[in-house]
């Protein structure tokens, strides 16, 4: 086994087992998670690595959490959503301080005068054979990558090795990422800058590979940092950064940084719900678990008509784009998006608001959510049922608040399921006929 491969054991070794879950509810139970977030409850206890198993795919997941009535409780937590467009004073960026600047002494080693005592030769992983251009050397001191409270476990393992003392050449050689590597002098500042300021080396264009350094390196307080950094800039309700926060940690929500991150990342968008547009890719980005729970918690009930319009649009968009299966429409959505109570205050004899159910019942027609020829299936997807009625009442409302054109009346034939226009057609014709005979009463009464 060569030097290498001891440090990778090593670096293993203490993250066996990262990558894997056991219990795929508990997991994916985001009202739990949000609710710990937001009450400062630490769950770590019921974290056990040591009795995880493989990672389930979505599909799996959805699985597993159909039969879990536990998942879908619906939790009294309600979130206020900003306006459209909210975006509050953002501070002005940290910087390294002069003295910490002077502490970076690993970029003031000059190729004849050195006082630093080991070297690191990155290679830069490419498609091609390694050539100069892919690998830098860099010149450092081992009390900076393995002592104090930033130090590195890899390389202090790798120091007190064996084959430390029988390393005459006084340098190690890692390989990276290409991007990865480009962000290696930021690791450095990051170890050789002074505990208070380091942070301060974080932003948005390196956390990813700062994160990654820190898995690769050992370095609990750099991903500590960089945990930190992400919730700050969820704080400053950053939507532009989200979609890359969602996407990063929602490939294993069984890791301990994603549980922290993504809670935080469901209140943020919650609030900033108004300001994700229906095409966006920050909304096809969101898992449905973690869109539903969004859902959960704004509440719509006496906003402004176009905050309603706005956020059934994007449920609207999110289902057609994310979501396939029916028991996942029923169980997911059906019983936290109220379309009823949501789009009873709207103006019935508007165009946006037909749109809207019309664009809900193509929807459903598209995926083979309606229950038209589907009876055995009513009692098993009776929410679906009740959003087809919410719908069905706004039609029936169009219908009778104006008299619609004829291209309207087309699109609401073609695009409204065939026995809720049957109904509406027997309806206009009970209330023709009681009208008619209200009439004939009032002329025998003259």
């Amino acid at each position: 086994m060569t030097d290498d491969d001891d440090i990778a054991a090593a670096a293993n070794s203490r993250n066996e087992g990262a990558n894997n879950m056991d219990d795929a509810e508990d997991f994916f139970d985001w009202e739990k998670i949000v609710h710990e977030a937001e009450n400062g409850e630490d769950d770590s206890s019921s974290f056990d690595m040591e009795e995880v198993e493989d990672v389930p795919t979505d599909d799996e997941l959805l699985d597993y959490v159909s039969d879990d009535e536990s998942v879908f409780d619906f939790l009294d937590e309600r979130i206020e959503m900003k306006a459209k467009g909210y975006k509050p004073e953002l501070p002005p960026p940290n910087e390294l301080s002069e003295d910490s600047k002077a502490l970076l002494f690993w970029r003031h080693e000059g190729e004849e005068k050195s006082f630093s005592d080991w070297k690191i030769k990155v290679e830069a992983e490419t498609t091609e054979d390694c050539s100069e251009e892919n690998v830098t050397i860099y010149n450092v001191h081992r009390f900076a990558l393995a002592m104090g409270p930033k130090k590195s476990g890899y390389f202090e393992a790798l120091l007190q090795s064996d084959s430390y003392t029988e390393n005459s050449d006084c340098m190690s050689t890692v390989k990276l990422p290409k991007e990865v590597a480009k962000q290696f002098p930021d690791f450095l500042d990051y170890l050789y800058a002074q505990p208070l300021e380091s942070k301060f080396v974080i932003n948005f264009d390196n956390w990813k590979s700062m994160k990654y350094l820190a898995n690769y390196f050992l370095v609990p307080r750099l991903t500590e940092a960089v945990a930190e950094f992400i919730e700050k800039d969820m704080e400053y309700h950053n939507l532009e950064h989200m979609e890359k926060y969602i996407s990063e940690f929602h490939r294993d929500i069984g890791d301990d940084m994603s549980r922290r991150i993504l809670p935080k990342a469901v209140l943020v968008c919650a609030e900033l719900l108004q300001s994700i547009e229906v095409d966006s890719p920050l909304l096809m980005s969101i898992p449905p678990a973690m869109f539903r729970s969004i859902i959960m918690r704004v509440c719509v009930m006496n906003k402004h008509e176009h905050e309603v319009l706005h956020t059934c649009s994007l449920v609207a968009a999110y289902l057609e784009h994310n979501v396939e299966d029916k028991s996942v429409f029923d169980v997911y959505f059906c019983t936290n998006v109220p379309i009823g109570p949501w789009t009873c205050h709207l103006d019935e004899s508007e165009d946006t608001t037909i749109e809207l159910a019309l664009t809900w019942f193509r929807l459903m027609t598209k995926k083979g959510w309606n229950l038209e020829d589907d009876y055995e299936s009513y009692f098993c997807f009776d929410y679906i049922n009740r959003v087809k009625q919410d719908l069905a009442g706004i039609i029936s409302d169009y219908l009778r608040s104006k008299t619609p054109s004829l291209e309207m009346m087309e699109r609401i034939v073609r695009d409204t399921p065939g026995d809720i226009v049957a109904r509406c057609f027997r309806d206009s014709v009970d209330e023709a006929r009681t009208l008619r005979e209200r009439e004939d009463d009032e002329s025998e009464d003259n």
